[in-house]
């Protein structure tokens, strides 16, 4: 594999007509060669552990364990919960008691809930606000009787006039295919909206159909390819993503998730061909060629018992307020018991769920009662999924063709490695087989490095090695740092640390990554945004190239060619200790010189309180390279800085950008979609706005709101071609 910047060889000759210029007398000139410079190759295969680090032999202890469906519910662990929950449930009895002894003194004082007094017990899991990208509750399949025999996938057919040119999904891995609510082709744009598939006309943008799933199925997300659409839905609670982990984390919400694959040859009319049906939440999936791969949490919730009866007169009886606990400690022991006995189910086509027993895991530790399960099924084949669970709680995933990657964070070590110390926050790192074969995904080894990963984009697969960029600890603390870390497939599926940066940026955390061949660029931040270029080109020796200092912080970094990246994230307001964030930015960097990385434009968008859904998830970030052209979702407020969000609400919609490696970002125009569902309230970590995708299709510009979507010509921004409502 060529580097960047490789000198070639040259090789001189002289031939005949060089010699035949030359006396008769003088001798023949002999040919000259100048050796080629020899190209510097990729070391791979190397997994020796550095210095320091656990080998493969030490590494077995976060190796999976196969277990049995039977094996799988501790009942130690049970009995030990059900006898916490009864002391915490006992705990709030006294206290209690202890509040009504007051209740003559304070008449005013009726009552004391639970939400008044908070959940002092009881929080499992990682007891943080953030969910998986699934969502829905229990429920089984609707009765579809038996699944057809499914035909071989064939190109899409229509009749429309293919597309010169069209956007297609921001994926991190080209070759990986990323579920989004949005797709097209070119000929039709496919949206996965208000709890139905709805197709759409591309180059004349009307509606051909609408097809709603389930009453209670909330559409989440889809894929297509050729004439077969899958899409995603929960059933029961629709919680959002958590694609930037920066203050929320992946995990389960108790909910279920429905697949539905529909044969859409005739875009007017969607047939349903196929429905899986798994007990867990959706946290993520993939497609490799004809092959979908779907990763559910099942049994993640984070409150696993209640506390104190909901909405307990303070002053009752006491005789009523022990009752009533009372109560509360058989509802509890009946949740506990359904819950952890729970193991992840399957069903297709209306059928019974059966357990996934096939491929289950567990770690060493007992890691909770959660599972985490990779389903994965072929689009041309109606042959059954195979599943691979794990008994854990389920993480951050990054997929390659080869390789799906579940990163799962522990805060604290608690001794559960011995190679780190106890306090050190330590991820598992667990690692699934994938491909273009449904029948080959299993499971396949594990490692594990300090600190946690903010999202997909801080892990690569790169000839062979797993580059993984964390951090430990979290601003303000003062201990808080980095790290590169390059893992090797060793013996027995182990994945072993043999390269890494230590101390990256004391006193700063990650805000953002970018693996680029064998650079990574790394965004850290606490007053100011130092961009890091890393070199991993030498797994065993990676090091820092450059760094540059300027205010702000990137949130998504995105290569424009090899020697240019853009990045939008916010801009920051020093105040000497800390910096205030404000305003949305765009920036372009040059790394053509990787020791001397520079800033070349940057464009502040609004003041604090103005959000993009961009910010915070890349597939709302929609580049078109061939025309150089940007649209971003946006929300722009005025009049803030300095600490205080804007106070005036100056635009929704979409913003479209020209991006010249000259000129910097010039702005082109906006699809204005009116102030409804916008505010300027926004943290930075949970940026979003009221538009969330867009899609290019030849001169068209696709809008796309949660309520409508809006269709303008590139060339005439302002005007609608089409406001299509998503609400019928």
């Amino acid at each position: 594999m060529k580097r960047r910047g490789l000198v070639l060889g040259v090789v001189v000759l002289a031939g005949c007509a060089a010699n035949a210029a030359r006396p008769p007398s003088a001798p023949p000139v002999a040919a000259v060669v100048v050796a080629p410079v020899p190209e510097k190759r990729v070391v791979t295969g190397i997994t020796t552990p550095l210095p320091g680090e656990p080998d493969s032999a030490a590494l077995a202890v976060a190796r999976l364990v196969p277990e049995t469906c039977a094996d799988a519910v501790d009942e130690v662990a049970l009995k030990a919960k059900i006898a916490e929950m009864r002391a915490a449930v006992d705990e709030s009895f006294k206290s209690w008691k202890t509040d009504r002894a007051e209740c003559g003194k304070h008449p005013h004082v009726m009552y004391r809930s639970a939400d008044a007094i908070g959940d002092a017990f009881g929080a499992g899991g990682l007891g943080l606000s953030g969910v998986g990208t699934g969502g829905g509750g229990r429920g089984e399949g609707i009765g579809l009787g038996a699944a057809p025999k499914a035909p071989a996938i064939a190109p899409a057919t229509n009749k429309a006039p293919p597309a010169k040119g069209h956007s297609s999904t921001n994926n991190q891995v080209a070759s990986v295919d990323e579920a989004d609510i949005v797709k097209t082709d070119g000929k039709f744009v496919y949206l996965a909206a208000n709890g139905a598939l709805r197709i759409f006309d591309a180059a004349s943008p009307r509606e051909l159909s609408v097809t709603r799933l389930g009453k209670g199925e909330n559409v989440r997300e889809l894929f297509v390819e050729g004439d077969r659409a899958v899409v995603y839905a929960s059933i029961g609670t629709n919680a959002p993503p958590c694609t930037y982990g920066y203050d929320c984390a992946v995990a389960g919400d108790g909910s279920a998730t429905k697949i539905v694959v529909f044969d859409i040859a005739q875009r007017e009319h969607p047939t349903k061909l196929r429905t899986i049906d798994l007990s867990g939440s959706l946290v993520a999936a993939r497609r490799v060629g004809n092959v979908v791969h779907t990763v559910v949490a099942d049994g993640d919730m984070g409150q696993e018992y209640e506390s104190w009866p909901e909405d307990l007169d303070w002053c009752a009886a006491e005789g009523v307020g022990r009752a009533r606990f009372a109560k509360l400690k058989i509802e509890n022991e009946r949740r506990l018991r359904t819950s952890t006995g729970h193991l992840p189910t399957i069903a297709e086509n209306g059928k019974k769920p059966t357990p996934m027993c096939n491929g289950l895991f567990r770690t060493a530790f007992r890691d909770g009662k959660a599972f985490t399960s990779v389903v994965s099924f072929d689009l041309a084949s109606d042959a059954a999924p195979t599943t691979s669970s794990v008994q854990s709680r389920p993480g951050t995933v990054f997929a390659s063709e080869t390789g799906l990657y579940i990163a799962v964070r522990h805060e604290s070590n608690d001794g559960r490695y011995p190679y780190y110390g106890r306090a050190d926050e330590v991820s598992d790192i667990h690692r699934f087989a994938i491909g273009a074969d449904a029948g080959a995904t299993r499971y396949a080894g594990s490692g594990s490095i300090p600190g946690h990963v903010l999202n997909q984009f801080a892990m690569d697969e790169w000839n062979g090695y797993l580059r993984v960029a964390t951090t430990k600890g979290h601003v303000p603390d003062p201990a808080v740092e980095s790290e590169i870390s390059i893992l090797a497939k060793a013996e027995g599926g182990a994945l072993t640390r043999v390269g890494k940066i230590a101390g990256l940026a004391p006193g700063e955390d990650i805000r953002s990554v970018r693996f680029d061949d064998e650079r990574a660029y790394v965004v850290t931040f606490k007053k100011t945004d130092p961009l890091f270029v890393i070199d991993t080109f030498e797994p065993q020796a990676p090091k820092v190239l450059g760094e540059l200092k300027i205010p702000g912080f990137s949130t998504y970094l995105h290569r424009i060619d090899p020697t240019h990246l853009m990045s939008i994230g916010f801009d920051a307001n020093d105040h000497g200790d800390f910096a205030f964030f404000d305003g949305i930015i765009l920036q372009m960097f040059d790394v053509t010189h990787p020791t001397e990385p520079r800033l070349l434009h940057k464009e502040k968008i609004g003041t604090r309180g103005s959000s993009s859904e961009a910010a915070t998830n890349h597939l709302a970030f929609n580049w078109m390279p061939g025309e150089k052209i940007l649209a971003l979702p946006m929300t722009i407020c005025e009049g803030g800085g300095d600490g205080r969000n804007g106070h005036s609400l100056a635009f929704s919609g979409l913003l479209v950008y020209d991006v010249d490696l000259e000129k910097g970002f010039t702005r082109r125009g906006g699809v204005d979609h009116g102030k409804r569902g916008a505010n300027c309230g926004t943290w930075w970590s949970n940026a979003n706005s009221a538009v969330k995708r867009s899609v290019f299709v030849d001169d068209l510009v696709w809008s796309i709101a949660t309520d409508r979507m809006k269709v303008q010509r590139k060339t005439k921004l302002g005007t609608d071609v089409a406001d299509l409502s998503l609400m019928r």
